[in-house]
């Protein structure tokens, strides 16, 4: 049989019933102990009435929470003293594995595979806290019972709290099991929020909520935000499933439909303010067609009633790779709020040929044939009733006609037929429309040598590269949501001269092969074919002062020698004539790597008089060290070399030996007059 163990008082019982309804639908032969000191026996006995049929019971244990008078209270506003209940689980629990519960949790699915798990290496299994990876997160654990009852654990957890005034229940279990705490599969404990109405999504998050698609265990937000969703994946619907259930349905395993009512279309209003032009009389006047209003920020608590009526989501604090799915099925849009426009947003809109309803005081650009605009709520309702029944939808991977090869086909250009190549990405295009990058500043002939080498080159010696974001963007983590509501929108005339081309292009994620990637599984694959391109191969390698390459790893290990010329870290386009006369003199039978931002695609053009392959794989480093360390996220390196998307701090010199044993020249950046 299986132990679960939750701690509670009466105040959360409706949480509670939640809990135990998600998991008796999921699981026969489950015991579960409710650590409390208040709730009604009488409670236990009605519930236990229909669980015997499953062969399943819950467990009154009672405490005295006179014993944790000497214990701080809990700094989370959510928790009280009962919460400490935990840490008496060796003395009132006797079974030897126990999953510990929060009461913000609901099971979705049969733990059988859980209890499986051996512990006893450890005296506690948890998962990773997605906003402190170097912490475990403690609203769910897996016990090693035995070793807490014969290691007094309880008792040392509750004077710890006591002498140190650990008020962070999580923060003290973390410090003191230190790095004894065995490590449990993210299915266990799918973390969706932090209780926080300001949250803003820390960067772990965003690419920690790609990382499981099928949870058996889901922690949520404190109850009070459960009316509104902060991701695209409708979880709040599950709780509240599981929570309307009936005990005789939780018996017979069956997950009630009674949220889930078929709308004739669906809605979609962009808000970054509350006010708006008649949002709450549309919502009444349509009631079969299904409103999804959405936000980059904490929405007003006044839209909350709103949600009084059964057709609508509040999405507040909605970030673009969350909005992606919802707005691909979005039969329609209500441009009605007042406040400032998001112009991409808008750009998508007319991308995906999504009817756009608003009026004379709300539009944003002109009428045309999909925006219609009305003076009157009545002739904005009959417009939209005129929309038919089943119109098609477009998806993003409709939009642009590019072809652009995947990263085997590239490499094997690379390696078959001896091709350079030119990557173009998002910080290249931002040149080509005038605009500076973090190390380059706007250049007119530069941006112009950019575009000609994506619309204009012919050499068959060079495969230009573009980021292969045309088409199923759905396998890239949260930067599908840039690429969507940022880059797409942002260049699309560009990308419309580019489709005319009718041109192939390698896919720039050549040497970006890993962190974008939400399955990373075939990245050792990707790794092993590029660096068959240098193997026992004379190397140069043409890069930035902070980038150093291959230092501190083995990425080029297997190449014969490798010679280095550093350029300026910024604006290295400014040297570009002294940089290609360097490599004009050290080029002999070598094979040229430049990692140097969009001058690298300069170079590769001016110096195809050479017989020599030049690779422009900027960023290449980066990810092989992410890929080594197994990253979730981007985060610095160390090893003082520069990350471009983690903040670092002073780069100092590199004195490692062989690294400058391998410099044969640096060209500096020159003062300009």
């Amino acid at each position: 049989m299986k132990t679960i163990v939750l701690c509670a008082n009466y105040d959360k019982l409706d949480q509670i019933e939640t809990v135990l309804k998600s998991i008796y639908i999921n699981n026969n032969d489950v015991k579960t102990y409710i650590i409390n000191s208040d709730i009604a026996h009488e409670w236990f006995v009605n519930i236990n009435y229909f669980l015997e049929k499953i062969n399943s019971e819950i467990i009154d244990a009672k405490i005295d929470l006179n014993r944790f008078n000497e214990l701080p209270e809990l700094k989370n506003a959510n928790m009280a003293k009962i919460e400490y209940g935990k840490f008496l689980i060796p003395e009132l629990i006797s079974e030897d594995k126990v999953l510990y519960l929060s009461n913000n949790t609901i099971i979705d699915q049969n733990l059988d595979s859980l209890f499986a798990i051996d512990i006893e290496d450890k005296p506690l299994y948890a998962t990773v806290d997605f906003v402190h990876p170097d912490k475990f997160n403690m609203d769910v654990m897996f016990i090693n019972n035995i070793y807490w009852r014969n290691n007094n654990i309880g008792n040392q957890f509750l004077e710890l709290g006591k002498h140190y005034d650990l008020v962070d229940a999580q923060a003290m279990i973390n410090d003191g099991f230190r790095v004894n705490i065995g490590k449990l599969p993210a299915i266990y404990n799918y973390q969706i929020g932090i209780g926080d109405p300001n949250f803003e999504p820390v960067i772990s998050y965003r690419y920690y909520e790609d990382a499981i698609d099928d949870p058996a265990i889901i922690q949520y937000p404190t109850s009070s935000r459960l009316i509104r969703e902060n991701s695209s994946k409708n979880l709040s619907k599950k709780w509240w499933s599981y929570h309307s259930s009936e005990w005789s349905e939780v018996i017979t395993h069956l997950i009630p439909n009674r949220l889930d009512k078929k709308f004739d279309k669906e809605a979609i209003i962009f808000l970054n303010y509350a006010e708006n032009h008649g949002a709450e009389e549309l919502i009444k006047r349509l009631p079969n067609i299904h409103f999804n209003i959405v936000s980059r920020v904490e929405l007003y608590s006044g839209l909350d009633i709103l949600t009084h009526n059964g057709n609508v989501t509040l999405y507040p604090q909605m970030l673009h790779y969350q909005l992606k799915s919802i707005i691909e099925k979005a039969d329609l849009c209500f441009d009605i709020d007042y406040g400032d426009k998001d112009v991409h947003f808008e750009t998508v809109l007319k991308m995906l040929d999504i009817p756009t309803f608003a009026f004379s005081d709300t539009q944003y650009h002109e009428t045309n044939a999909n925006y219609y605009v009305t003076d009157s709520m009545d002739e904005m309702i009959k417009q939209v009733n005129k929309l038919p029944a089943n119109s098609p939808k477009k998806s993003f991977d409709d939009i642009f006609d590019i072809s652009v090869k995947p990263i085997d086909e590239t490499l094997d250009e690379i390696l078959e037929n001896n091709k350079s190549i030119i990557r173009i990405g998002d910080g290249e295009l931002d040149l080509i429309y005038g605009k500076d990058i973090g190390y380059q500043h706007f250049n007119p002939q530069l941006a112009k040598i950019l575009k000609d080498s994506i619309l204009s080159n012919h050499n068959p010696r060079i495969l230009t590269c573009l980021s292969d974001i045309f088409t199923n963007l759905d396998r890239y983590n949260e930067i599908r949501g840039y690429y969507a509501f940022g880059v797409l929108p942002e260049y699309s005339e560009f990308f419309r001269k580019i489709e005319e081309k009718k041109y192939s292009y390698g896919s720039a994620f050549m040497s970006r092969m890993y962190m974008c990637f939400k399955d990373k599984s075939k990245s050792q694959h990707y790794f092993h074919k590029l660096r068959k391109i240098w193997q026992d191969k004379d190397i140069l390698i043409v890069e930035g002062e902070y980038t150093r390459s291959g230092v501190g790893n083995d990425l080029f290990a297997n190449a014969r020698s490798i010679q280095r010329i550093i350029c300026p870290a910024e604006d290295a386009y400014d040297e570009v004539d002294e940089i290609e006369e360097a490599i004009r003199n050290e080029a002999q039978n070598k094979l040229i790597l430049l990692m140097l931002g969009p001058t690298a695609k300069v170079i590769v053009n001016d110096l195809q008089d050479l017989n020599n392959q030049m690779l422009d794989v900027g960023h290449i480093d980066t990810e092989y060290e992410w890929f080594k360390m197994g990253a979730k996220y981007p985060v610095p390196i160390g090893k003082n070399k520069h990350t471009a998307e983690a903040a670092y701090e002073y780069l100092g010199e590199e004195n490692d030996p062989q690294y400058q044993k391998e410099i044969i020249m640096k060209i500096n950046k020159k003062e300009k007059p």
